[in-house]
C-alpha cells in the first residue's frame, strides 16, 4: 500500500512539473515575442525622432529644446481571441519648446511614417515623412498651442521660423520608452 501511494505521489510530482514547464515555455514565448515586437517599435520610432529632430535643428530658428515623450502602445484586447501580444497603434509625440515653459505638441504614428519591411527586417522611412508634411506638423501644432495663450505669450510663438541657418544650439532629448496609452 506504501508503494502504491509512492507512485502515485511521483506521478503527480512529474505532472505537475511537467504542466509547469509547458505553461513557462508557452509564458516565455509569449513574453520573448512581445519583446521583439516592441524593439521593433523602437527602431522605427527612432527613425521618426530622429527625421524630425534633425530637421528641426537645420530649418527652423525660436526653438529650445526638443523632448520626445516616449513610445505610446495600445494594446487591444479581443472578445474572441484574447488580449492582443501586438499593439495596434503606436506613436510618439514631441514636445518642441520655444522658452522654458512654453511648447507646442506633435504627434507621429509609426505606421504612417514608416513600414516594416519583411525582406530588411525592419521599419524603414516612408516617403510621408517628408519635409512638407513636417512644415505641416509644425504649423498645426503652433497654431494649436498659440489659440490658447495670451497675446503677449503668442509673440514667443511668433519667433518659430522655418530659416536655412536653423538652431544649432537646440537642447534633444530623445525617449524610447514604451507606455500602454490609456484612455
Amino acid at each position: 500500500m506504501k508503494n502504491k501511494n509512492k507512485n502515485k505521489n511521483k506521478i503527480w510530482i512529474w505532472l505537475t512539473l511537467i504542466i509547469l514547464v509547458i505553461l513557462g515555455t508557452v509564458g516565455g514565448k509569449r513574453y520573448m515575442d512581445m519583446k521583439t515586437q516592441e524593439k521593433d517599435y523602437q527602431d522605427g520610432i527612432a527613425i521618426i525622432q530622429n527625421y524630425v529632430s534633425d530637421y528641426l535643428v537645420k530649418n527652423y530658428q525660436g526653438i529650445e529644446k526638443i523632448d520626445w515623450q516616449g513610445i505610446g502602445v495600445e494594446y487591444r484586447n479581443s472578445p474572441t481571441h484574447g488580449a492582443s501580444l501586438f499593439g495596434n497603434y503606436v506613436n510618439t509625440r514631441v514636445r518642441v519648446y520655444v522658452s522654458n515653459d512654453l511648447f507646442f505638441t506633435m504627434r507621429f504614428t509609426l505606421t504612417e511614417e514608416t513600414d516594416y519591411d519583411n525582406d530588411l527586417k525592419k521599419y524603414v522611412k516612408l516617403d510621408s515623412l517628408n519635409q512638407r508634411n513636417t512644415d505641416v506638423s509644425i504649423e498645426v501644432g503652433l497654431q494649436n498651442a498659440s489659440n490658447k495663450l495670451t497675446s503677449e505669450k503668442k509673440v514667443v510663438f511668433g519667433k518659430v521660423k522655418k530659416s536655412k541657418e536653423g538652431s544649432s544650439k537646440i537642447k534633444v532629448s530623445y525617449n524610447l520608452d514604451i507606455n500602454e496609452l490609456k484612455y
